[in-house]
């Protein structure tokens, strides 16, 4: 199963949890990786199961970086408050240059992240229209 990264600065996690409860059917068919701030708070208003790990002042953030490099990831959501200076929250500029490296797409504002979420599902209808193609071509 494919993996998005869902996180958000403190000031954004409520716009990114309206965002995955809109399109939750999206969602639902991806595996979900967080820091462990955005993620309990997403799990708790969605229901939708997420991997947590570390937080971001512990290098979370860097972590699921890393993840962005192994082509495991099909995108990136990550809600950017610019005028945040607390050195606790995540960073976004490492976010903006592995995706941009390893060509993952990334959502840094709520328009972007509707885009994202809207093109992410179509994806998974043409995905399971191969699928039932190659089906009908086998029997």
């Amino acid at each position: 199963m494919r993996t998005v990264i869902v996180m958000a600065h403190t000031s954004r996690i409520g716009q990114l949890v309206k965002l995955m409860q809109k399109h939750d059917a999206v969602f639902d068919e991806y595996r979900l990786l967080s820091t462990s701030e955005s993620g309990e708070v997403i799990e708790e208003k969605t229901g939708f199961e997420v991997t947590h790990i570390f937080p971001a002042a512990k290098g979370g953030d860097v972590q699921l970086c890393g993840l962005v490099c192994t082509n495991s990831v099909a995108a990136v959501f990550f809600l950017n408050d610019p005028n945040c200076t607390d050195p606790a929250e995540p960073r976004i500029d490492q976010f903006v240059r592995l995706c941009d490296l390893n060509n993952v797409p990334l959502a840094t504002n709520i328009v972007t992240a509707h885009a994202l979420a809207l093109w992410l599902g179509r994806k998974i209808e043409e995905e399971n229209d191969a699928e039932q193609q190659q089906a009908r071509a086998a029997e």
